[in-house]
């Protein structure tokens, strides 16, 4: 009986649809705008505005007493920093391992993985005593270890806006060992800070 009358007076059936939900066409149309809009805001081009990348010291030993006849000694670093891995935006749709992959390719680094993403702080990577044989040499000797650091700046190109953003990531893993009253001669901040940190000012 309802199909006869939407049949026959073609008004009441708009006025029915008028105030039911939207026509399903509708909504499907407008779902798949959204959905190419996100797949376009993925797949968009990523410029660096800046990258900065360096190796930053993270943990260093205290100072060890060797003896010429000591042979292996073993350090045992502490904590210095610890790196936070972190992507921020402003729009979500631009996900944290588009950023890293977009980054990995930008280095040249060929494996996205080896970026630490958010939640992979650098103090949370395994670690074991560093040991080192110094050959009948005495002295007092300090274990440093640091990583490559990345921070970064970027602009995303979306469909319907330009979405920018930063990175703080991590890479690597990396150490020195430094004999105190040895001036290292080196401009890796790095290895400075870790000298002056346990053996004191460093000296011509």
């Amino acid at each position: 009986m309802v199909a006869l009358l939407c049949a026959v007076v073609p008004s009441m059936a708009a006025c029915t649809a008028a105030a039911g939900k939207p026509a399903p066409q509708k909504t499907a149309a407008v779902e798949t705008k959204a959905t190419a809009s996100m797949q376009s805001c993925a797949g968009g081009a990523v410029r660096w505005t800046s990258v900065h990348r360096e190796r930053q010291l993270t943990e260093v030993s205290p100072v060890v007493n060797v003896r010429k006849g000591d042979g292996w000694v073993t350090f045992h670093p502490g904590l210095v920093r610890n790196i936070v891995p972190q992507v921020s935006t402003s729009d979500d749709r631009v996900s944290a391992h588009q950023v890293l992959a977009a980054l990995a390719k930008h280095l040249k680094w060929w494996d996205v993985k080896e970026l630490a993403a958010p939640g992979k702080e650098s103090a949370d990577r395994q670690r074991h005593p560093a040991k080192a044989d110094f050959l009948g040499h005495s002295g007092r000797f300090v274990d440093a270890e640091g990583v490559q650091v990345v921070d970064a700046s970027f602009t995303v190109t979306c469909p319907d806006r330009d979405v920018y953003g930063s990175v703080t990531t991590w890479f690597g893993d990396t150490g020195a060992s430094l004999a105190c009253g040895v001036n290292p001669h080196t401009k890796e901040a790095w290895i400075q800070e870790a000298y002056q940190l346990t053996c004191g000012p460093l000296r011509p």
